[in-house]
């Protein structure tokens, strides 16, 4: 439902019928001043005749896909195409940069290329979690960059899931317990990974908890849990609201990405959501040495290694040395998402005044 009386702050996502946390926690937070509303598609809004305001693109690789579900040059054409037909209608275009390509399932193509760069060369703002990230973006695009910060889920109320509590239980039995939680997907490279763990630890258990789309990818991973007792593997969604239950069960969160080939990019521009997550659960951090990243562990308890060497030193460090410190929860987890709804309500005043 809409809120505020000055022109619409319209998301464009399919959230909620495809249930977002990242969404899910805007909406719970965004000052009311600001007009946020959703829109699954851009059709409605070249159709509709009310107050224009603003479109705020964010993972806009939904919006170039075709009838098959895949993304095509000619579904990227139609795309900037009613991006046009708004801006010269009056609305203004703002995209938020979460990853400036798609990052789940396969690689980025050319396709990809030419999407993200149409949507800067149109934008009005764009707004990114990280200065990192807001100074590759300002090489793209002339538009002026808000940087909104970065926050994570924050714990919801109410008993933990059986299943939850019972892995939280059997992470805090064991000398050290390494987490990966989210998406089980090509970026993270996760059979090297599980394989440096292998190599490089003698004591530590690895916990690769989320789902996976890619029957191949959950086969390959299941044979390496069945050869080695100290890799558990759980392909199951956890709700974003209890992911705090395992990360402050665990002993560190290892949070891998590639930075070679066609994920180069990450080298230059990356959200991780894997370590805002651990950071507000007070998790040290074990991840690449990547711009973002580099920025939010900063002061905080963190292993960061080379990308071309992979995370069997920092692996090993982890195990063979005193713990790192972890840090405190965040008393007040929404704050940071109240922050980026007032970056967004200040970019929304300075769009929309005289």
């Amino acid at each position: 439902m809409r809120t505020g009386s000055g022109p619409p702050w319209v998301v464009i996502s399919d959230y909620p019928a495809w249930p977002s946390p990242y969404f899910a926690e805007l909406e719970r937070h965004a000052p009311a001043e600001l007009g946020l509303v959703f829109s699954a598609r851009l059709d409605p809004l070249v159709l509709s005749p009310g107050l224009p305001g603003v479109v705020n693109l964010h993972r806009i690789k939904r919006l170039y896909q075709g009838p098959d579900g895949r993304r095509s040059h000619e579904a990227a054409v139609a795309m900037l195409a009613r991006l046009h037909g708004l801006r010269a209608a009056g609305w203004k275009i703002v995209w938020t940069v979460h990853n400036l390509l798609p990052i789940d399932g396969t690689a980025p193509r050319a396709v990809d290329q030419y999407a993200a760069g149409g949507v800067l060369g149109l934008a009005d703002a764009v707004v990114t979690h990280t200065q990192a990230d807001a100074d590759h973006v300002r090489t793209l695009t002339t538009a002026p960059v808000t940087v909104a910060g970065w926050a994570a889920p924050t714990p919801g109320p109410g008993p933990v899931p059986a299943p939850l509590a019972a892995l939280a239980r059997q992470m805090a039995q064991v000398p050290l317990a390494v987490l990966i939680l989210g998406n089980v997907t090509a970026y993270k490279d996760l059979p090297a990974v599980t394989d440096a763990f292998h190599r490089s630890t003698r004591t530590a258990h690895l916990f690769l908890v989320g789902p996976c789309r890619e029957p191949d990818l959950a086969e390959e991973l299941a044979a390496r849990a069945a050869a080695n007792p100290r890799v558990h593997l759980h392909l199951d969604r956890v709700p974003a609201r209890a992911a705090h239950v395992l990360y402050r069960a665990a002993g560190a969160a290892l949070c891998p990405y590639r930075a070679d080939g066609q994920w180069e990019f990450f080298t230059r521009m990356l959200y991780p959501g894997s370590v805002a997550t651990a950071l507000a659960c007070g998790t040290p951090v074990i991840a690449p040495d990547l711009p973002a990243i580099r920025e939010m562990t900063a002061g905080r308890p963190a292993r960061l290694y080379p990308p071309q060497t992979g995370p069997g030193p920092a692996l090993a460090d982890a195990e063979t040395t005193p713990t790192l410190p972890t840090t405190p929860p965040e008393p007040d987890p929404g704050a940071r998402w109240a922050a980026i709804g007032s970056a967004y309500a200040h970019l929304a005043r300075t769009l929309n005044g005289p």
